[in-house]
């Protein structure tokens, strides 16, 4: 409650300071490129800006979604540094468990990445688009653009009021609602774009990824669940047009690179892929989660199989609309024969086989799952589906 308090009474006196400054107001609509190691004057609504930010900053290394797995950060912070250059001294990284793609850097240079973009991300080279592209609206100021644009209109109430929504815990969402209220102009959208393409041209990386990454998001947006806009388009408005672009930038390349560097992508993250992919499914909304799950299998190598045929099984299970249930027991008898899938292969094949009246496979369904995992929190419930199915007919 204290940080709320304090931070309702920084944007409130931004909110006075802003009505006094008849400079800043003129510097509004023509903001040059922040330099590397650039720090705002004082007394500025920029500076009160960086304040707040600050105080936030000190909830963020709090936060319990905050991963802070150190081979996981090092690796982003490389390739972060390997796409900013010298503005890589600048920026502070943060890699938080929230099952969405999404990705911001605040005025100030804290750049968040949430685990759904790095479950979703299929290599470095995406992964340096990324980045790229929200170091363009970082180096080109858009963010704070847009806050002097809101402090100038009745919305600035709003932003004052998600910007005070909670602490701690609450973090998520005071960071979800920021991003909704940054949506980027079609104009700043082009420039962000067009700095994380000439990243990945620059870093030697395939330039094609780009137009690939959008058709996947594109395509997730058309099966979302219930209607609900990706967090992602919250912040960066969904386009067509966007996508299109990327394609023909990408087609004026002479002779493209084709380094995508999957393998090294996968090598970092794949420690994480059970726990991100369990994220997922809480979102509930199992038709997206379906076509990320079944994109990820079908780029996946073969030791990995296992565990995507398992989850998208899972999708399929917890959507139980016309035709779910028998997709995913045939998930699950594939699953249980593939190297990676989790032990909750078995236990769901055997209890399908259960109530298909098949007692022989679901006794060695069942017993395997117990075998695999002896600690099962379920334990107790499969010994008597087992003593129920030993019983003779």
């Amino acid at each position: 409650m204290k940080t709320a308090t304090t931070m309702a009474s920084l944007l409130m006196a931004l909110c006075l300071f802003a009505g006094d400054s008849h400079a800043e107001q003129g510097q509004a609509d023509d903001i040059g490129p922040i330099p590397p190691g650039y720090r705002p004057a004082s007394n500025t609504d920029e500076s009160e800006l960086w304040y707040i930010e600050a105080k936030q900053e000190v909830e963020l290394k709090q936060s319990p979604r905050l991963i802070r797995d150190p081979e996981l950060n090092a690796y982003v912070r490389r390739v972060t540094c390997k796409v900013t250059g010298d503005y890589c001294k600048d920026l502070r990284i943060y890699i938080l468990d929230v099952p969405y793609f999404n990705a911001m850097m605040t005025p100030s240079g804290i750049m968040v990445i949430w685990s759904g973009a790095l479950l979703r991300i299929q290599n470095e080279a995406e992964l340096a688009l990324i980045i790229g592209h929200e170091f363009g609206h970082f180096k080109n100021r858009h963010s704070l653009q847009q806050f002097r644009k809101i402090k100038k209109s009745g919305a600035f109430l709003n932003t004052f009021g998600v910007l005070t929504y909670g602490t701690g815990a609450d973090l998520v969402a005071n960071l979800i609602g920021i991003a909704s209220l940054q949506k980027f102009s079609r104009d700043h959208e082009r420039e962000a774009d067009k700095t994380g393409f000439s990243t990945v041209v620059n870093n030697g990386y395939d330039p094609r990824v780009g137009a690939l990454l959008w058709d996947r998001m594109l395509q997730e947006e058309k099966a979302a669940d219930y209607g609900k806009p990706l967090p992602v388009f919250a912040s960066h408005p969904k386009s067509q047009e966007r996508r299109d672009d990327l394609q023909a930038a990408a087609a004026a390349i002479d002779n493209p690179s084709s380094q995508r560097d999957a393998e090294a992508y996968r090598h970092e993250t794949e420690k994480f892929q059970q726990q991100w992919l369990e994220g997922e499914l809480s979102r509930r909304m199992y038709q997206s989660s379906i076509v990320v799950m079944t994109e990820l299998l079908s780029v996946s190598p073969a030791e990995h199989k296992g565990l995507y045929t398992f989850f998208l099984a899972e999708a399929h299970r917890r959507k139980n609309k016309e035709g779910d249930r028998a997709k995913a027991d045939e998930l699950y008898a594939q699953a249980t024969q593939l190297p990676d899938a989790p032990s909750g292969a078995w236990r769901e094949y055997g209890l399908a086989l259960k109530s298909a009246n098949n007692k022989p496979a679901a006794l060695a369904a069942l017993n395997r799952y117990l075998a695999l995992d002896p600690k099962a929190d379920d334990r107790l419930f499969i010994e008597q589906y087992l003593k129920e199915l030993q019983v003779a007919p």
